[in-house]
Parts: structure tokens; C-alpha cells; sequence
């Protein structure tokens, strides 16, 4: 079954303004906001000019950030004192965050963010701006951060000021395309079962490129974020409150936003059950030189090769989710990866820890180097377009869920891990993960992501540490002997720092405790299967290269660490 709910193109917000002005020939300054990069946006600016309209056109999106970036010389920057705004509906750090990554690139330059009165209502909001440069010299500005209300909650917009005619809010494609595609899902039944996993595939074409900020790997890209805002406010639409829970209905949400050489916007919505279980193939590397996510051919073979026992439990797609068990006399672990495909580095962190430990014939592990064999599978087909995209659609499964280990189901890919620790009895979880390399943000839905506002921007390779009741002693001693690990490597000490560093000036809400350099969460609860867990998380969307390989390796190590640890735990040493 495929069924087409939408179709249409959309013009480009750039080209009809200029068609208007041009039209027009309106004699007083004319300012925008659009959601287009400088390029686009100085070509237009140039061309008015020219026929002698004075116009100037801005970013929608991070203004404050742009406005350095495009209108100031910040090499003679001294101090920069900035007032930046809030409003009742929105995160007190909302607008901080969007200023984010201003302090990265004002190096030795004393920078002050300061929170302005509370707004509320539809005023106006503003960064005041304070600037004194080398000289001596000083200068204000306001820095106009155009937004709006939908549906309760505060976004940005794009934005017309004409000089005495008219100062408003104005349609763009960057903001019709998701209101079209939830226009075209609203309403409709969701809910009746028919046990079919479908996908919701959303084809968006855009014209806009992405703008690298030449500064660690930050970029705005208005088609990541549109994947973000398709992604998520779709899900909310056809999942509803069954969000991360087994449905009758299953259904995967897939944006695959991607460029359009004419400029133009176009979208296209196709509700379909034709899935395939076939793989994309890559080309093998040696694990400990991998810089970039591996084929799952090559997975399964460098599993098989390990040695122990393969299983395979098997996807809704109908792919193998491979692992294996070895048995040995030390304590049992249980170490898994990929349960979010978009994250890589753990995939191979796996296998390289794994083919160590098989060295050691006491060693006792169960391994699934790919839980979400589907969502891996997407991932490999997105990045061939978008490589340095996020792309939190692989991050759930073709049934549209995450693998969850409270779930009370054991089937599809869920029946791995539990098949896992049902031979192992294993006590310790190693679950290696990841999380974005860069910014994350929804700047059409109130700009931190909905239900992931700590995970908004980088923070360095990371702990999170769960365990039972009575086991706090040994979560701190996993905690201690892991951190001090990682901590051995000056390359990843300094990523961490730098990092937190920048972290902790526009997200001064987050708690940071810090232990050998590394950021780690510490709790207690009884919903894990196993008394202790150590989850990896490794800032590793988007990266290759050497900073891939920093990060696998990382992974290899963080869990080499785990068992070590945990073996002289149970040997009570």
C-alpha cells in the first residue's frame, strides 16, 4: 500500500519579497527576517540596491549570532556586555541558548550574558548589545529576535519592517512546509489496528545550503532543522501518547529534507508499508583506524570473527540483529550499542572492546553491537545526502519506538538484549551511545527540542550511571576507575574542557558536576533490568575523521574500564 497525502510546492519567501519591492519601490528602509542563508540573502540585498532600495536582510534564525558574524568586526573586540530577553511562555534560557555558540567565538574577549526583565504577551524582543572595543571606543545596538506564538508556544519567525508602513510577522517556506505536512495528518485516524509498520516518508526539497561556522563542528542548517521539526511534531500528531510504547499502530516518521538546485520548496508526504530488509554497502576499514560509521556486513563479520556463541533475534524489517555470548569465569557483562543508530561511535567501540576481551579466556560478556538494525540501515541511506545531520529518525526502529529495556514485550529487536542477559545474568549494562556533535535545536517549537532540553548542545564525553538500591557504593567505584581511564587521554581531557567551557556559559541551568574531567550523571532507580548501568554518551553525531576516531577508541576504552572494574567489584577487592 503507498497513498500520496500531500503534494505541493511552495514559492520561495526570498523571491517574492524581491518581486514586491521591486514592484513597489517603497522609498523608506526596508528590513527582513528570513530563514535563508547570507548568501542568498546579501545576492538579494545587492540586487535592490541596485535598483535603489534601501533594504537590509537578516536571519530569522540566531539573530544575535548573525548580527556578529555579518555586521560586526569582532577582532577588535575588548568586552561585550549582552542583555538578552525572556518571555513567560519560553525557557528562561531559551534566548541564551540561541546565542549559542557566541562565546566559541569571541575568544579573549570578556563576554557577559545578562537576563533582561521577563516579556509577555507579543512584545517585541530584543538583545541589547554593549561593545567596547581595543580603542576605547563603545557601542549599543538592539538586536531585533523575531517570534511568534503557534499553538501556545513561542518560536521564531520570519519578519517585515517597513519604515512607517509596516512592522509584522510574514509566511515563509521554512515555517509552511511543517504546517503543511501537520495540516495533512491532522485528523486523521491513527489508531485503528491493522499490525502493518508503516512509514510516514516527508521528501522536502530547499533551497537554502548550509553555512559551517569554520568553528568546532557548528553549522546553521535550516534543512536539519526542518528534519527536527518534521521528525518530532509529526510523531507527536501520529503517535500521540503512545510515544515509546507498543501500539497496534506502528508507524516510522522519515524526513528526508535535502537541496533543490532551482531554489525552490516542495514537500511531499507518502504513507506506505513497502518495506525492504535490504543494506546499503560500504567498503571495510580496520576497526582501530575506522573513521566513520562501519557497513553492517562488515558488523556481522567482525562479530562472527570474535568467537562464543552468534544468535539473532530479527528486526521488523526481517534484518538479523546479530549477538554473541562467550562464556567465562569473571563476572558477567552485558555490553550493547546502537539501541539510537545515529550513534556510531559506540558500534565500533563494541567490537574493538570485544575483541580484546575474547583475548582473555575468563572473560564472560554477551555483546549487541546493533540493536536498531532498521533505524542503522536509515541512518546509512540519509547520511549519503546529509552527512553531517543529525538525523534523529534512525533513532527509533521501523515501528516508530525505542528500544527500551522496561518494555514488556520481548520481540523483534527487543528479544536480543533480553535474550542476552537471560543467558549472561549478567549485573553490569554497558550501553555505549552517543549524542549531537552540535547544536540541537527546534526553532519553530520553542528552540530547545521538546522533551531533550539538556541534550541541546555539547558537553564532552559523558557518563550516565544507574544503579539499584544498595548498589551506590559500587556505582562510585564504577564511576572513580571509568573516569580515571578516560581521563589518560590528553586529546579526549581537552574536548571535555572546552566543550563544558562553552557549555556552561549558555546553558547555566545544567548542573555540571565533574569528576577527572569527564561530566557524569549519578541516580538511583529500580527500573533497569540490572543493578548497575554505565551509559557512554560521546558527542559523536555528524563527526568522522579523526574526530570519529577519537570517539570510538573512547568508547573501546570507557567499556574495557567498565569490566575491569567491575570484576575487582565482585571479587570484593
Amino acid at each position: 500500500m503507498r497513498q500520496v497525502l500531500l503534494d505541493l510546492s511552495i514559492p520561495r519567501t526570498l523571491d517574492s519579497l524581491t518581486t514586491d519591492l521591486l514592484a513597489r519601490r517603497p522609498t523608506s528602509l526596508v528590513e527582513a527576517w528570513l530563514f535563508e542563508p547570507p548568501a542568498a540573502r546579501q545576492a538579494a540585498e545587492a540586487a535592490l540596491s541596485e535598483a535603489g532600495i534601501d533594504v537590509r536582510l537578516r536571519s530569522a534564525f540566531k539573530p544575535l549570532l548573525c548580527f556578529f558574524r555579518e555586521e560586526i568586526a569582532m577582532d577588535q573586540l575588548r568586552r561585550v556586555t549582552i542583555r538578552y530577553p525572556q518571555h513567560a511562555e519560553t525557557s528562561p534560557v531559551r534566548f541564551l541558548s540561541e546565542a549559542y555558540p557566541l562565546a566559541g567565538l569571541l575568544p579573549g574577549v570578556e563576554l557577559s550574558f545578562v537576563a533582561d526583565e521577563p516579556s509577555s504577551g507579543d512584545q517585541p524582543l530584543a538583545y541589547k548589545v554593549e561593545l567596547e572595543r581595543e580603542d576605547g571606543q563603545c557601542e549599543r545596538h538592539d538586536v531585533f529576535a523575531p517570534n511568534l506564538r503557534r499553538a501556545g508556544v513561542l518560536g521564531s519567525c520570519g519578519w517585515l519592517r517597513v519604515a512607517g508602513e509596516r512592522d509584522g510577522p510574514i509566511a515563509t517556506e521554512f515555517e509552511a512546509i511543517p504546517q503543511a505536512a501537520l495540516a495533512a495528518v491532522a485528523g486523521r485516524d491513527w489508531s485503528e489496528p491493522d499490525g502493518v509498520p508503516q512509514s510516514l516518508t516527508v521528501a522536502v526539497s530547499l533551497g537554502a545550503e548550509d553555512e559551517p561556522f569554520g568553528w568546532s563542528e557548528e553549522a546553521i542548517s535550516f534543512k536539519e532543522l526542518l528534519h527536527e521539526e518534521l521528525l518530532f511534531a509529526l510523531r507527536d500528531v501520529v503517535l500521540g501518547e503512545r510515544q515509546e510504547r507498543r501500539s497496534a499502530r506502528c508507524v516510522r516518521v522519515v524526513p528526508d529534507v535535502r537541496g533543490s538546485a532551482d531554489g525552490s520548496a516542495h514537500i511531499t508526504l507518502v504513507l506506505s508499508d513497502e518495506g525492504s530488509s535490504a543494506e546499503t554497502a560500504r567498503a571495510t576499514m580496520p576497526l582501530d583506524q575506522a573513521d566513520r560509521p562501519l557497513g553492517m556486513a562488515q558488523i556481522r563479520n567482525e562479530l562472527s570473527a570474535i568467537g562464543g556463541e552468534v544468535f539473532a533475534a530479527r528486526s521488523a524489517e526481517g534484518r538479523d540483529v546479530a549477538w554473541l555470548h562467550r562464556m567465562g569465569a569473571s563476572a558477567p557483562v552485558l555490553v550493547t550499542a546502537g539501541q539510537h543508530a545515529n550513534e556510531t561511535s559506540g558500534v565500533v567501540g563494541a567490537l574493538r572492546a570485544a575483541r580484546q576481551l575474547a583475548q582473555d579466556p575468563a572473560a564472560h560478556f554477551a555483546l549487541v553491537p546493533v540493536e536498531n538494525v532498521d533505524g542503522y540501515e536509515l541512518h546509512q541511506r540519509l547520511i549519503e545526502h546529509n552527512p553531517l545531520h543529525m538525523h534523529h529518525a534512525a533513532r527509533f526502529t521501523a515501528l516508530g519506538d525505542d528500544i527500551l529495556p522496561e518494555r514488556p514485550v520481548a520481540d523483534f529487536e527487543h528479544a536480543a538484549r533480553r535474550g542476552a542477559l537471560m543467558r549472561t545474568q549478567a549485573r553490569l549494562h554497558i550501553n555505549l551511545h552517543g549524542y549531537p556533535s552540535h547544536e540541537w535545536s527546534r526553532p519553530l517549537s520553542g528552540y530547545l527540542p521538546k522533551g531533550f532540553e539538556d541534550w541541546s548542545m555539547p558537553r564532552g564525553f559523558f557518563l550516565i550511571i544507574t544503579h539499584h538500591p544498595g548498589w551506590a557504593e559500587a556505582a562510585h567505584r564504577l564511576l572513580d576507575s571509568v573516569s580515571a581511564t578516560l581521563a589518560e587521554d590528553p586529546e579526549l581531557v581537552a574536548l571535555n574542557r572546552w566543550q563544558i567551557e562553552i557549555a556552561r556559559v549558555h546553558s547555566p541551568m545544567q548542573d555540571f558536576p565533574v569528576k577527572n574531567d569527564v561530566f557524569y550523571i549519578m541516580s538511583e532507580s529500580e527500573s533497569c533490568a540490572m543493578p548497575l548501568m554505565v551509559i557512554t554518551e560521546a558527542p559523536d553525531e555528524t563527526v568522522y575523521g579523526a574526530a570519529f576516531q577519537l570517539l570510538q577508541r573512547t568508547q573501546m576504552r570507557a567499556a574495557l574500564a567498565c569490566v575491569e572494574a567491575m570484576r575487582r567489584i565482585d571479587a570484593g577487592l
